[in-house]
């Protein structure tokens, strides 16, 4: 207790008056200085340090006995540059602090002004450390500055949180966050505790800044990963993950359970995932989130869908159609009854294209509902339904609900298992049009997938109007587009022969600011449009492979993936890497023609297109041949005696 008041008396001290009785100064200069710093608002020690009448070593030794903090000569410590990566740089800047070691969760931090509490506060907040100050002169402080803190890198790039955050970092002078770190289940305490850290202000503009840097960067997904030293936060745009920002491994809890609060879900609960969904306006936008949160070994990983509510409606002429495409989607969608299926993996823009085929025949003549899960955008003058499974309500229920309400136009979110379809196929078989969704690779294996879930046949091959398989591609930023000649890999990966395309001009973006060093702003449809005839429908009864199913689609011009893929690219649209990216070609059985560069499948004799031989059979064991062999390899006859 003695010790404390002796320390508070010590503290009590003035500056001036240390100084005076060291000898340091006189009575008429310490009167002048202060007149001085009442005229210019500075502190005593800086107004003697520019007039060079007391040094900065000697007032930093004295306000560190006067205060009660170790003073640190930074001209003989060495300094850990990796310790940069705690603090940022512009708010080491601000504040004048340098970090001058790291033991455990203890951060040593020397800075002119050690009573700067605010500064202490920010720092422990964005640093997830304990902040330890200790004192030092000021133009120490700046010259250490320089020497740990790197060059920021180009403009655009962002991989640290100063980067990140950039301006935003003057706003982190609120009160001290802070944050939970444990894994366990919280107790009571704990949760209260955690509940009102999140409303604190420094994790609430760091929530925001996350979601508005991620509208901005036109990003569909954020990724919130824990780690076992720091946390990722991470956007999806144009279909590929990019990494935004890492941040110190104590802010998560804190984070994740700020989210958790705005979408109404449990922050007592680690252990289980959870579903959710909040609202906000960015920009003068309402921006619909889907949360969810699923435990892993490292913390909670958190996801946010983003929906923009305030983009207009999306049409079939704004989802990036060819002419003949565009014609052949809006035929199947006026069909009046029957099913048409959209296929493609998770993320291929199936949803999209069923509301603009939704979009294309809506009116008010016509009862068109939907069951979604969830429903992904609402749509003006269309009933739509989101499935509850905890609620009972299934695709299943719902569809059957639906078919009570005397509709024209139903669209399935997706079918998924033989209940739903059965029911879907019901719909159809009573003059309905069905509009669904399938995870499969192409159009034929749509067919294939549907009598695999238990569909008959004869179901299949008569109540099935269309198969649209689709994928994304991302489209060469305007901004950086140039010209390029694919590589040598590229070309053998989609077995494309290179001589083919010599009178083609391909091209690439570059990468700069305003695709994020990408080379691709924004995204394009390739469709594979399988609209049955009356001899694929007889084939589909008489158990046809879907080889030959392929083929004869094919042959009443069936355009492939590969081959609307392959177009976009040589419009300039999209680059072969990008077709690679999303377009399997391990199992196809496509190539190119020599001759004129059309898709023909691997085991043609000759091009249907330009009559070009492509294969011959060898005349002693009839294996087929490639065109430069010049003996068999399976039998050893030599490949002129090959017809």
């Amino acid at each position: 207790m003695n010790s404390e008041d002796s320390g508070s008396q010590k503290r009590r001290r003035r500056l001036g008056e240390v100084l005076l009785e060291e000898g340091l100064l006189s009575q008429d200069q310490l009167s002048k200085a202060l007149e001085e710093g009442t005229r210019t608002g500075k502190r005593l020690g800086e107004v003697l340090e520019a007039q060079d009448i007391v040094s900065e070593y000697d007032i930093a030794c004295r306000l560190s006995h006067q205060l009660g903090y170790l003073f640190i000569d930074l001209t003989g410590e060495k300094l850990d540059p990796d310790l940069s990566a705690i603090i940022p740089e512009p708010l080491a800047k601000r504040y004048q602090v340098v970090p001058v070691r790291l033991e455990g969760k203890s951060l040593t931090i020397a800075m002119a002004d050690p009573f700067d509490y605010k500064a202490i506060q920010d720092l422990s907040f964005v640093s997830g450390c304990t902040v330890k100050p200790t004192l030092a002169g000021r133009s120490a402080i700046k010259e250490a500055l320089e020497k740990i803190y790197t060059k920021q890198k180009e403009e655009g790039e962002a991989t640290n949180l100063d980067r990140f955050l950039g301006d935003s970092t003057e706003e982190f002078s609120e009160e001290l966050l802070e944050v939970l770190v444990q894994d366990a289940q919280p107790t009571a305490a704990e949760i209260q505790k955690l509940e009102e850290a999140t409303r604190q202000a420094p994790v609430v503009r760091l929530c925001n800044m996350i979601m508005t840097q991620a509208v901005r960067a036109r990003a569909s997904d954020i990724h919130v990963e824990p780690t076992p030293k720091d946390t990722i936060v991470r956007y999806r745009v144009d279909g590929l993950l990019r990494e935004a920002v890492r941040l110190p491994k104590g802010i998560h809890a804190s984070l994740v359970s700020r989210f958790k609060i705005l979408s109404l879900l449990d922050i007592a609960e680690r252990r289980t995932p959870q579903d959710g969904a909040m609202r906000a306006k960015i920009e003068k936008r309402e921006i619909d989130f889907r949360v969810s949160s699923m435990p892993t070994v490292h913390g909670e990983k958190m996801v946010l869908r983003i929906t923009d509510q305030s983009k207009s409606l999306i049409r079939l002429e704004t989802i990036g159609l060819s002419e003949k495409d565009y014609a052949s989607v809006k035929s199947l969608a006026t069909r009046h009854r029957g099913i048409i299926l959209v296929t493609g993996p998770t993320g291929s823009g199936k949803t999209t294209t069923l509301y603009a085929m939704i979009n294309a025949i809506k009116s008010t003549a016509i009862n068109l509902l939907t069951v979604e899960d969830p429903v992904e955008s609402t749509i003006e003058g269309i009933n739509q339904t989101q499935v509850n499974p905890d609620a009972g309500l299934t695709f299943a229920n719902a569809l059957r609900s639906i078919l009570r309400q005397d509709p024209d136009v139903v669209l399935v979110g997706e079918i998924r298992d033989q209940e739903t379809a059965e029911i879907a196929f019901r719909a159809a078989m009573t003059g309905h049009l069905v509009l669904s969704t399938l995870h499969t690779n192409d159009a034929p294996s749509a067919i294939t997938r549907l009598i695999d879930i238990g569909i008959p046949r004869y179901l299949v091959a008569s109540q099935v109007e269309g198969v649209i398989a689709q994928r994304l591609v991302r489209t060469i930023c305007p901004h950086c587009k140039e010209k390029t000649t694919p590589s040598p890999a590229t070309l053998m990966a989609l077995r494309i022969p290179p001589e083919t395309l010599t009178n083609l001009q391909f091209y690439a973006g570059k990468g700069c600011f305003q695709c994020g060093r990408t080379g691709y702003v924004g995204r394009t449809t390739i469709m594979e449009i399988l609209d049955p005839t009356a001899r694929m429908r007889e084939m589909i009864s008489t158990e046809s492979s879907e080889q030959d199913l392929r083929l004869a689609a094919l042959a009443v011009g069936l355009t492939t993936l590969g081959e609307n893929g392959l177009n976009k690219a040589k419009a300039g649209i999209t680059t072969l890497e990008e077709l690679l990216r999303v377009v399997d070609v391990t199992n196809k059985t496509e190539s190119l023609c020599p001759t004129c560069a059309r898709i023909v499948e691997f085991d043609f004799a000759a091009c249907p297109y330009c009559e070009t031989a492509l294969s011959r059979n060898c005349f002693g064991c009839r294996r087929s041949l490639k065109l430069e062999w010049k003996i068999c390899p399976y039998c050893g006859t030599r490949a002129g005696a090959a017809r």
